[in-house]
């Protein structure tokens, strides 16, 4: 999948700075105090085993955007679910988990991401949890909330019992204590997720035995709030004593309990970004880093925020996470256009070659996706949760292994 960055590189103009500064609007969240991240133990939680699924029953929920509510451990918790039209349910659907930051609305998560937009044109359905307190209990703490990876884990559940879901594509995306929450629930609840991308994560729990999740983490090498090689500001209650750990070694404990075997291939692909790649995973596992240079605790390809730093321009988070899901980007991904075909996940290659064989064609045509795929657009309102946004749209990005079609290669997970 990350060759397919290396086109998306070289596509875009060599003389341009790839940190963006203080230009655009901050929002909700970019004014919050800086903190850094870690976790204690992780404790199995009790998430009974999923109900048969909406394919096999028949059941299906509506197209569109909708706020739901979901009874967990006894306390109302809320989602909001958008589901393809109804060209895209030909199939069983992929669904992506995404998980806000902490102080962070949906709304804004979606406006600074547009992964909702996005994923939901390429054929996904995505559900978006709400934090209470709009926080997240990645630690495992009474002092800090409910328990969050319950919450995950019915709200699997719920899905795939009410809807046709793709038990071997269910994936999550994180950012910042979002990030740390992928993390948690990754570790606690093993095979539930094919893959997953966090972008600015700090902690991974102390208590990961044996995941079955494929991982990439994107993080900017000048982040302040959760810095690359750990430590940063002390956080307030009720996460104080939680420190950011080191990434490279957070990322390699991963690893090892991937069983992977340690090795690691590191390729400097452009002026923008390092690719680190942990080797020697079994079954198609793997795990990856895109050190992005010069970038702060940001998005790429987002508009800037600049209290939380400088913002890569290099390419879209957005994209690259869609792409390492399966999706095959098109031409219109470069500029904007319409979407590509949504596939069965990515594996992450060792560093090869500066450049892949060749880029996809570009067409003035948009591509057609083939099912489960869909350029009808699903997308939230502004005043609908997740909110509509243009934050990464437009700056599109990788996929894991391209072929001279920009074909992303075979799933890498056993889900």
């Amino acid at each position: 999948m990350l060759l397919l960055l290396l086109w998306y590189a070289i596509s875009r103009d060599p003389g341009s700075d790839h940190a963006s500064g203080p230009s655009s609007a901050i929002g909700p969240a970019g004014g919050r105090e800086p903190h850094a991240a870690a976790a204690s133990a992780s404790p199995t939680p009790t998430v009974p085993p999923p109900p048969p699924s909406g394919c096999v029953t028949g059941r299906t929920l509506p197209s569109g955007v909708s706020t739901r509510t979901l009874r967990v451990g006894g306390t109302d918790r809320t989602y909001v679910l958008a589901v393809p039209t109804a060209g895209a349910q030909v199939r069983a659907l992929p669904l992506i988990l995404t998980f806000h930051d902490l102080g962070q609305s949906t709304d804004d998560l979606e406006a600074y991401t547009g992964l909702a937009d996005q994923a939901t044109k390429a054929g996904f359905a995505v559900a978006a949890p709400i934090g209470a307190q709009d926080r997240w209990n990645f630690p495992r703490s009474a002092a800090v909330g409910p328990d969050d990876v319950l919450f995950a884990g019915t709200l699997l559940n719920e899905l795939t019992g009410r809807m046709c879901l793709d038990a071997k594509r269910i994936f999550a995306v994180g950012y910042a204590d979002g990030a740390n929450m992928v993390l948690t629930t990754a570790c606690a609840l093993p095979g539930r997720f094919a893959a997953a991308v966090t972008v600015g994560s700090s902690v991974l729990p102390a208590s990961c035995a044996a995941p079955t999740t494929n991982l990439l983490e994107i993080h900017g090498t000048a982040d302040q709030i959760a810095p690359l090689d750990g430590g940063g500001a002390p956080r307030p209650a009720p996460f104080a004593g939680v420190v950011a750990q080191s990434t490279p070694d957070r990322l390699a404990r991963y690893a090892s309990a991937l069983r992977c075997s340690g090795a690691t291939q590191a390729s400097r692909d452009t002026a923008a970004w390092q690719r680190t790649v942990w080797t020697g995973c079994p079954s198609g596992h793997d795990v990856g880093l895109l050190a992005m240079q010069g970038a702060g605790h940001t998005w790429p390809g987002a508009q800037a925020r600049p209290a939380l730093g400088p913002t890569s321009d290099a390419f879209s988070a957005t994209v690259v996470a869609l792409t390492y899901f399966g999706y095959t980007p098109t031409s219109g991904d470069v500029g904007g256009g319409d979407a590509g075909t949504a596939g069965s996940g990515g594996v992450l290659r060792p560093p090869g070659p500066l450049a892949p064989s060749g880029p996809p064609a570009a067409s003035a045509t948009p591509t057609t996706p083939a099912p489960p795929s869909s350029t009808a657009n699903a997308s939230p309102s502004a005043s609908t949760s997740p909110g509509a946004g243009t934050g990464g749209s437009g700056t599109p990005v990788p996929a894991v292994s391209p072929s001279a079609t920009g074909t992303p290669s075979s799933a890498a997970s056993d889900g």
